[in-house]
């Protein structure tokens, strides 16, 4: 029953979400953090994320919602409980004072208000286009700025010290682009992500997606094939994914 998920342990961590949705992101940050939590499955079909219940830790109804009972109230929006998360644990992410956390700041931004948004758009452009012969326009000028987003990402990996976004060890960055990278490639339809016009991009998922927590995580939310390169497409309701 939908009221039998609401009812949380105060003392653990709770991660709402459904299966191969926008949350998976912040469950690979669960996993690497290696955090006790709570998986709430939100069912879609029923329109569970609609209820009453949800919409008091989500007013928009979307994915993911983490609850911590050190706070207030919920956590929503996937970037802010990145960060949250790794401020909190004191990992995968430059502390306040470091020189580098500018840079964290800039990129983890633009890949929520820019790619982020623009993958959940070309995912479901009617609810951003009523006009049926505007769509192939939409999706053509969307297909563009994905495209340069992640342009943008590979001379961003291109310049720094390591494989990962800020060096030699993973940080939250690297997991989110991990993330929509293997969106890109599932949704709306099929696409190959090029790994000869962004090989720096291309050799850090080589490297993410063997790490145990990604393995983890792929796991638990019932993923066949690879985490980042050529990913299977999960049998699921399309209204389920990405967290829209």
């Amino acid at each position: 029953m939908v009221q039998d998920a609401f009812q949380l342990d105060p003392t653990r961590l709770h991660l709402f979400g459904s299966f191969d949705s926008a949350n998976l992101v912040v469950r690979f940050i669960l996993e690497e953090l290696e955090m006790d939590y709570r998986f709430v499955e939100i069912n879609r079909a029923n329109r569970m994320n609609r209820s009453p219940e949800y919409l008091k830790l989500n007013p928009q109804g979307l994915l993911p919602v983490l609850i911590d009972p050190d706070q207030k109230e919920p956590l929503f929006e996937t970037a802010g409980i990145l960060l949250y998360l790794a401020d909190k644990t004191g990992r995968l992410a430059p502390q306040v004072a470091s020189p580098d956390r500018g840079r964290l700041l800039s990129w983890l931004f633009f890949l929520s208000n820019t790619l982020h948004a623009d993958l959940r758009i070309s995912f479901r452009p009617e609810r951003y286009m009523s006009d049926e012969a505007g769509m192939p326009h939409l999706a053509a000028a969307l297909e563009t700025r994905i495209e340069q987003g992640f342009s943008h990402l590979e001379t961003a990996f291109q310049g720094s010290a390591g494989p990962y976004m800020l060096g030699s060890t993973p940080s939250i960055l690297d997991f989110y682009a991990a993330a929509c990278v293997r969106w890109y490639q599932l949704y709306p339809a099929a696409r190959v992500f090029d790994a000869d016009r962004w090989p720096a991009l291309h050799g850090m998922l080589s490297l993410l997606q063997d790490l145990p927590s990604v393995q983890r995580a792929i796991a638990m939310e019932e993923i066949g094939g690879s985490a980042f390169l050529e990913p299977q497409r999960p049998d699921l309701d399309e209204a389920a994914l990405l967290g829209t």
